[in-house]
């Protein structure tokens, strides 16, 4: 997947870790890294690529990948 240059950087995907492996999955959303901190995300859910489930999640479990996510 390439990724996207605008005037603000290139858009990193948001991902969450699986309750139940432990791995990053990407949200089907996309962010900079300058405005991610602004960035207001509700309460979502995404189908998990890893254990087949339905993840609930909101910004707090997120993160950009190649981030941190602390």
């Amino acid at each position: 997947m390439v990724a996207t240059m605008y005037e603000d950087g290139e858009l990193l995907r948001v991902m969450i870790r699986c309750p139940l492996t432990g791995r990053a999955i990407p949200t089907g959303l996309k962010a900079s890294p300058r405005t991610w901190k602004d960035r207001p995300i509700g309460f979502n859910r995404v189908s998990c690529p890893d254990c087949k489930q339905i993840h609930a999640w909101s910004k707090k479990d997120a993160f950009l990948e190649g981030q941190a996510d602390s």
